[in-house]
């Protein structure tokens, strides 16, 4: 089994930080992946037929200079979008026909509502999650969404 996560950073979802099976990639070199990219245009050396997909994207806009930005990275919502969809699309190019994508996702500054068309749109049907959070809470919400790449190879691409 390949497993590829786009966006390892700390390794904050990992129960094993160098899991052996796991290429971690991250545009940030100071957070140490494997592979320091852009996963809007993966470059060659990630290669091709991975199995599992782990994306967790930046979610929030928080400004350039908070504790978010240090953590994490600054993102405008513009930025967070095309991150979404360019590096869904670099996965359905580098998995298999039946990859699976875990996608999480915090709807703190953008729906998930808003994100999931962005996934389809590159290729990913979701198939089962903690679904979209209920109106009216007073706090976000960390939802993992399981995708699955379609066959039709809107994307392009794949094995």
């Amino acid at each position: 089994m390949k497993i590829l996560d786009l966006s390892a950073g700390h390794r904050h979802i990992w129960f094993n930080t160098k899991h052996p099976l796991v290429t971690f990639l991250d545009r940030r070199p100071e957070v140490k992946p494997d592979i320091v990219c852009d996963t809007r245009h993966l470059p060659a050396e990630v290669g091709s037929g991975f199995d599992l997909i782990v994306f967790d994207p930046p979610h929030e806009n928080c400004g350039p200079n908070g504790n978010m930005a240090r953590n994490y990275g600054h993102s405008t919502r513009a930025d967070i979008y095309d991150t979404i969809e360019g590096s869904a699309k670099e996965a359905y190019r580098v998995g298999k026909a039946t990859t699976l994508m875990a996608f999480k996702w915090n709807d703190c500054g953008i729906s998930l509502k808003k994100v999931i068309p962005l996934l389809e749109a590159s290729g990913w049907e979701p198939l089962f999650g903690h679904g979209f959070p209920k109106p009216g809470r007073h706090k976000s919400e960390t939802t993992w969404v399981m995708l699955m790449r379609r066959a039709d190879e809107l994307a392009g691409g794949g094995e």
